[in-house]
Formats: C-alpha cells, sequence, structure tokens
C-alpha cells in the first residue's frame, strides 16, 4: 500500500487528519516552550504520544529537534507509534546530490518511518521519489511553505512560473505523495487552488502553520478534502493538557472536512 493509500485508512479510522508535529526543544534551547527539565528528549515524546494518540493518524517528528538521539531511540519511538495506529513522518526536509538523499532514504527506512519531508531545491525530486518508492516511503515535498520569508517561493519564477507552481508541477511528473502548503496569511486561496490543479487529485498537502502560527486550513480542506493532514505542534504539545488540545483540534478538522463535503453535495 502506498503512502497515500496508508494515511487515508488511517485518518478514515482514527476518524483524524489531524498530524501531531514532535519539537522536543530543552531548557537552555530557548526560553519558551520547552520540555519540563526532568524530563529526557525521549520520555517527554513518548508521554505526548500516549496522550494523543486516540485523536492524531500521524506524528510528525522534526529532526533537527531529536539530534542526539540514537537510532534505537528513533526505532523505539517509531514502534510506539505504530503500535497505537499511527504513521510516522520525519521532518528531514532532505534536500542534497542523488547519491546523498539515497543514503538518508535507507536510514529512514530503517529508522522505521513511514513518510519523509523533501527540499526540491537540488532539482531531484522524481529520483527521490523512486528512492522512496523503492523503499516503500512516502514523500512529502516542500512546495509553499508557512513562514513569512517564504514568499519568494511565490515570486522567483522558472520558465514564466511561480517558483511554487514549478515544484507542484514536479510533484505531479514524479508522482511524488505529497505537498507542503502553509496556513499562513502569505498563502492565499488562489495560491491552494492552482497548487491544487498542478499536482493532481493523487496528492496529500500536508499543511503547517495552524495553531502557533495562528493559520487556517479552511482553504486547504476545501481543495485537498480527505487528502489534507494539518499539523500541529506547539499549541498542543506545550500545552497544559496535550490529550484535550489534540481532541480539540480533531473535531475542528472533522468539522471542516464535512462542511466541504456539505458544500459539495449543495452545488
Amino acid at each position: 500500500m502506498n503512502f497515500v493509500d496508508k494515511y487515508l485508512e488511517h485518518a478514515k479510522i482514527k476518524k483524524s487528519y489531524l498530524c501531531v508535529g514532535l519539537d522536543p526543544a530543552i531548557q537552555n534551547q530557548r526560553e519558551k516552550n520547552t520540555i519540563p527539565k526532568e524530563m529526557t528528549k525521549l520520555e517527554f515524546m513518548i508521554n505526548i504520544i500516549k496522550a494523543v494518540e486516540k485523536h492524531a493518524s500521524v506524528i510528525k517528528i522534526n529532526r533537527q529537534y531529536i539530534i542526539g538521539l540514537t537510532i534505537e531511540e528513533v526505532k523505539e519511538i517509531n514502534k510506539l507509534i505504530h503500535s497505537l495506529g499511527m504513521l510516522s513522518i520525519i521532518d528531514h526536509k532532505l534536500g542534497d546530490i542523488g547519491s546523498t538523499n539515497d543514503s538518508a532514504i535507507y536510514w529512514f527506512k530503517e529508522e522505521g518511518f513511514d513518510a519523509f519531508t523533501f527540499s526540491p531545491f537540488a532539482g531531484n525530486t522524481k529520483k527521490a521519489t523512486l528512492t522512496a518508492h523503492k523503499h516503500g516511503l512516502g514523500i512529502i515535498v516542500l512546495t509553499l511553505m508557512s513562514n513569512p520569508e517564504a514568499e519568494y517561493q511565490k515570486k522567483a519564477t522558472i520558465d514564466s512560473n511561480p517558483l511554487y507552481l514549478y515544484i507542484a508541477n514536479q510533484i505531479k511528473e514524479a508522482s511524488s505523495d505529497g505537498c507542503v502548503i502553509g496556513a499562513t496569511g502569505h498563502v492565499s486561496k488562489e495560491d491552494v487552488a492552482l497548487i491544487r490543479k498542478k499536482v493532481g487529485d493523487r496528492c496529500i498537502a500536508l499543511v503547517p502553520g495552524v495553531g502557533a502560527q495562528g493559520g487556517s486550513a479552511d482553504s486547504l480542506f476545501f481543495h485537498f478534502g480527505a487528502k489534507t493532514m494539518v499539523n500541529v505542534g506547539r499549541a498542543i504539545i506545550y500545552s497544559t493538557d496535550p490529550k484535550k488540545e489534540a481532541e480539540k483540534y480533531q473535531k475542528m478538522f472533522n468539522e471542516k472536512q464535512k462542511e466541504v463535503v456539505r458544500r459539495r453535495v449543495r452545488f
């Protein structure tokens, strides 16, 4: 089963389009949104995974925050995620020459992940997709990111196309599994519609920017429907009650998807 079908199956079983982002920052790393001093990163991640498992279909782990964990510890985390009926994505933003990508993808599989995020700026999305699929992994390509600086992805052009639409077309040609589309202010409804048209109807939208960044996934659900995967990180994992927050977002996203279905039936 390919990653897109796996996600649709898990989202249906869990009744959830929520992807919980794990960014475990230690106390001296920054001033706020850090793990308790008495906890290790591994302990913190295990606690969060167990807290949200009834309300999330996917866990996304940011590589930059788990530097220092051993491969055995990462395997342990992924075994737990899978045992609780969720999928696991490594948010690595891989982007290098082919042989280096091949090495990373090999280790993603060894660590037990189901998919990874990929930066397309080396121009080798198709080759990386072929390698990912050879290892049974999904590949989700950065397309239009949520941070304000990512506006250059709209302003830069290739062959008279904005960069983000050029990337979307590469995703379609490569048969990649997903595209990362931010839910924040500079990403317009028109941008989302244009990306959806380019990538086709097979592709998942992984949506950052909801929660602490204040974004909305409404237009993503409208254009991608059940193939929308909304990432919420800090607003859940650093809250006083991660389980309650995860349930809140689960219900919110389910209602958005139901509204899309109602609107389509109506028109």
